[in-house]
């Protein structure tokens, strides 16, 4: 009796290990171990800066002010109206400072502009990016297919062809309109409303 006993007993313990051996075998993982998680700190839509310490170099130009020759931290200046775009200062930096697109785009003007010096300009989805003071052979070409943090160019010589005789900073602006308008100053509030203040995608 004894051995019939341990005989059952021995068979129920290998058919509970069978059964949960066979269950676990089978399972599906639920997490696949190389797909890519996206980090909180940088969602995957997020734009990124036009260059390196982007607004903590804002300082003389600002979107929407109104510059005129008397009250321009510039001197001398050679514009008046409504500033459409911010300015990036740069003067202190000798060597290369590159620019980059802030998103993915498509380069629908790239060369050199009265005012500007070298100026590229990126169509966005909802946007286009104006970038302005660069050394023209540095940009990419028109019709150019780019990614989000792509560099576009560097930024020019300061007081050369390259700047249009300016000093070494970024004219940064973003236009609402579909339409490309190369103007870095406005006579009026109304004609300033075509773009956006920069610094509100970039909170």
């Amino acid at each position: 009796m004894k051995i019939v006993y341990i005989i059952v007993s021995l068979l129920l313990v290998f058919l509970i290990y069978d059964n949960f051996f066979s269950q676990h075998s089978r399972q599906t993982p639920s997490v696949t171990i190389n797909s890519p998680t996206p980090t909180p700190t940088q969602p995957s839509n997020k734009i990124v800066e036009p260059v390196a310490e982007f607004k903590t170099r804002i300082t003389k130009k600002f979107y929407g002010t109104y510059i005129t020759p008397q009250n321009s931290p510039i001197k001398p200046e050679k514009f008046t109206g409504f500033h459409t775009a911010v300015d990036v200062e740069y003067e202190d930096i000798k060597g290369d400072v590159p620019v980059y697109s802030i998103d993915d785009g498509q380069v629908i003007y790239s060369g050199q502009v009265n005012g500007y010096g070298g100026f590229i300009a990126i169509q966005y989805p909802q946007y286009i990016g104006i970038y302005g003071h660069l050394q023209p052979k540095s940009l990419l070409p028109n019709k150019s297919v780019i990614k989000k943090g792509n560099v576009i160019g560097i930024l020019g010589q300061a007081y050369s062809a390259e700047t249009d005789g300016e000093r070494k900073h970024l004219h940064f602006a973003i236009l609402k309109s579909v339409k490309l308008d190369f103007r870095g100053y406005v006579q009026t509030e109304s004609e300033l409303s075509l773009w956006i203040d920069p610094l509100t995608l970039f909170p």
